[in-house]
Formats: C-alpha cells, structure tokens, sequence
C-alpha cells in the first residue's frame, strides 16, 4: 500500500533520495526491524509511529516499509528510493530498512507476517530495489538493541529462503525491471 493511501498527510521535514535505489540502483542488504508496539489495529499503530517518528528525532517515518503481523498489510513508509533513518552505524544509505509491526522480543511471530515479509521482499527484488541473493540482518547487526526481537530473528534464514525460492530465477531482464523502476518513480515525483 502506497503512503498516499495510509499516512493522515503528515509531511517530512526533509526527503534524501536513497544513493543506491534512487539512481534505479539496488541494496545489498535489508535491515529487519520490529516496533515493540502491539500489531494491531495495523494502520493505526503505523499512523502513530509516523506521527512519533516525524515530531521526534526523524525527519520522516524511520522505516522504508513497514508490514503487518495481524492482517495481509505492507505499506510504504518512506519507501524504495528515499533513504530510511531508522539503522544507523552508516549503513541507511546502502540498505533499505522492512520494520514487523508487534514486539517480537516478547511475542510469538504469525504465519502471516513472515507471508508479508517474503512477499514485500520478493516484491522489492522483482522491481530492482534489492539484488536477489541479499543479505536480511537484523537491526542488532548495527546496533546494540535486541531489535528485530528474539523470535523474529531466528525466521530470518527460512525468509531468504522463501524469497528466493519465489523470485529464483531472475532473469537477466532485472536490468531492465531496475530501469523501469526508476522511471516510475521519477514519474511518480
């Protein structure tokens, strides 16, 4: 789901173009990140942390995009080719950061989130935002936090798993897929 469609017009303060996606390039690595928040209502806990996000230390929602454990939701939050502010260590602007929506430290992890995880994934892989074969690390990787939360972090291999079983084999076409991605999103500006 678009921003457009979610977000109750909050406006950044300030929008860096991603310095890989932007230019129609595509990340290595994706961050997984979780809110420790509960998980639903799903669009009302993402509309808060928008909201928490942008009148704090953030420019912008943190996250690129953010995914639902209670529902069949994905949505944008800064999306594809903006740069997230939510890692940090130097890394946002050669990654795209995914954050599960629940605490994960704590709560078991629904089926239908890791189905949400694999399908935006895939989905970014598809369009050229994210090499296949990419490394998924938790926020812990760069950070000292237990972030993405126990329980999630121990999905992480059978979530690469499932990616690349649905993308594989990307033909030599993601070229062309990185390319009309760039062009829809300069349209889109």
């Amino acid at each position: 789901m678009q921003r457009a469609e979610w977000s109750k017009g909050v406006t950044p303060k300030q929008v860096v173009n991603h310095p890989v996606t932007y230019s129609g390039g595509a990340v290595s690595t994706v961050v997984l990140h979780h809110s420790v928040t509960g998980q639903s209502p799903f669009l009302g806990k993402v509309r808060a942390i928008e909201r928490y996000h942008i009148t704090g230390e953030y420019f912008d929602i943190a996250y690129n995009f953010l995914v639902s454990a209670s529902d069949g939701f994905a949505v944008e939050g800064r999306g594809a080719v903006t740069q997230g502010g939510a890692t940090g260590a130097g890394i946002d602007g050669q990654s795209l950061s995914v954050c599960a929506v629940g605490n994960f430290e704590a709560d078991k992890v629904p089926t239908i989130l890791v189905d949400n995880i694999v399908s935006l994934l895939s989905k970014l892989v598809v369009d050229g935002h994210v090499k296949p074969g990419f490394s998924l690390e938790p926020h812990s990787k760069y950070k000292a936090t237990a972030c993405c939360g126990k329980n999630l972090v121990v999905l992480i291999p059978e979530i690469l798993r499932r990616v690349a079983a649905t993308v594989a084999p990307v033909s030599v076409a993601s070229s062309d897929a990185q390319k009309l991605a760039a062009i829809r999103e300069i349209l889109r500006s």
